[in-house]
């Protein structure tokens, strides 16, 4: 295995491409380009549907709990990378295999593909309920547009395809942006229309009639652990700071956006409210209608964020992606094809929302945004490690005209004795960095209980009631 202490001098795109993909050190993101990615991989279907949970859970409980599931996503992004940092693995699969051991390793990977592959089937279904009747309504001339499977087949193959076909989830930043930006024109048109349908005002209630079922709906409208890797990859800073202020700008934005659905939706439909929101809306209304529009721009940017972690788990599980090898050019492709193709077929024929919502959430989210992260984190925290990987312990300063890497090996355990290993293109060492890199393994040793240590077992609570609550 090749030492993370490479330079990136002379780097093409294609292989920058790929080393962000498995490796730390070659970031080129800013925070800001990384919160686009995470908003974008967080806000997508599961905004339509949280009117629907606030009228289950009830007004007041539904704020609270929203809240605190998004403070909960967050955190349990932050633990998956302090995890990833305390035993150099950069991966969620061979992280939870290393805490786990295989069984968890294929339970991982089968949550990734239930969630982010579940969630990319929600957003085909959105596709499907709002292209079609746009094009049914202003071209009525062409009537095949009507058609949904034709819509979708059309839309998936020629805009949305061609977006999964890179390695790194980087790439998409630029798309990201468009899709987030949309969002808030998306949100204006509700709030400006909603009011007109507005009848009778709603009950104002603390408890639902049905909060249980409807918590599961706001686990999966805020659950994006699946992508916590790929993107803090993609980060310039990989230092847990930067990923801190990238996450919690991202959970501030994905908030934002998703409370002023559910307000708006319940307030001016109550009880009523469908689990698709626009479905609750006229099709001759036309303000509404650019809505919808902006809606489906903003799936189709939206979708490869899930598709990139569900190839992924796939080529896990296939044995194509190890700690040693990435998937070559006719594995890349086929499994892109057949996992883009399998999810754009189940989209068109399944239209229940309410479904997958409740299925994905209860299950799948639980699982990736709580359970998985609160383990991994006071695993590698309180157990020493023996994984062949390198531990990143800092990157390093620019020397000379080239940015350098310091790095711990770590063949044995992490400890004081840790061999220390700097790039040597140079023989200049900077004592400095190799100071910071032993007092990191020194702190590694008998660690005392601490507060993210008591977050982490209430992530862990956390996520098992969800669990329950939502699937019983």
């Amino acid at each position: 295995m090749s030492d993370y202490g490479s330079t990136r001098k002379n780097l093409s795109k294609a292989e920058q491409d790929l080393l962000q993909t498995h490796q730390p050190g070659f970031g080129t993101r800013t925070k800001t380009e990384v919160a686009f990615n995470l908003v974008n991989a967080t806000v997508g279907a599961g905004i339509i549907g949280l009117p629907f949970a606030m009228a289950h859970m009830g007004f007041f409980l539904g704020i609270v709990t929203s809240i605190w599931v998004a403070v909960a996503c967050q955190l349990g992004l932050y633990m998956l990378i302090l995890a990833g940092k305390e035993t150099g693995i950069y991966k969620f699969a061979p992280l939870v295999e290393h805490v786990m051991g295989r069984f968890g390793f294929h339970i991982l990977n089968m949550m990734i593909v239930l969630q982010a592959g579940g969630a990319c089937v929600s957003y085909f279904i959105l596709i499907g309920d709002t292209l079609p009747l746009l094009f049914d309504r202003y071209l009525p001339q062409f009537p095949i547009l009507s058609d949904r499977t034709f819509v979708v087949a059309i839309i998936g193959t020629c805009c949305i395809l061609p977006l999964h076909l890179r390695r790194s989830i980087g790439s998409l930043a630029k798309w990201s942006m468009i899709s987030v930006m949309c969002l808030p024109i998306v949100v204006f048109v509700i709030i400006l229309r909603a009011p007109a349908y507005y009848t009778t005002p709603p009950e104002w209630t603390w408890v639902g009639s049905d909060a249980s079922h409807a918590l599961g709906i706001v686990a999966f409208s805020f659950a994006c652990s699946q992508v916590a890797f790929n993107n803090f990859l993609t980060l310039k800073d990989q230092s847990p700071f930067s990923w801190c202020q990238s996450t919690a700008l991202a959970t501030g934005m994905s908030w934002t956006v998703s409370i002023t659905f559910a307000i708006v939706g319940y307030t001016c439909f109550g009880d009523n409210v469908q689990p698709n929101l626009f479905m609750n809306f006229d099709s001759n209304d036309g303000m509404i209608n650019i809505g919808r529009f902006l809606l489906a721009i903003t799936m189709i940017f939206t979708i490869p964020m899930g598709i990139f972690p569900t190839r992924e788990a796939i080529h896990k599980t296939l044995g194509f992606e190890t700690p040693s090898k990435q998937p070559n050019q006719w594995q890349h492709y086929t499994v892109t094809l057949v996992v883009f193709t399998t999810i754009m077929v189940l989209g068109m024929t399944i239209k229940s929302l309410g479904k997958v919502y409740s299925l994905a959430g209860g299950l799948a989210a639980s699982t990736l945004a709580y359970l998985l992260p609160g383990i991994c984190y006071l695993v590698t925290r309180w157990k020493s490690t023996d994984h062949p990987y390198y531990v990143t312990v800092q990157s390093a300063r620019t020397i000379g005209n080239e940015e350098r890497y310091l790095v711990i090996r770590s063949s044995d355990t992490i400890d004081s004795n840790s061999e220390v290993v700097v790039d040597d293109t140079s023989t200049a060492v900077d004592e400095e960095l190799e100071s910071m890199a032993c007092s990191a393994a020194k702190s590694m040793e008998n660690p005392k209980i601490g507060c993210m240590d008591v977050v982490g077992v209430l992530l862990i609570l956390w996520g098992f009631f969800v669990m329950f609550a939502a699937l019983t």
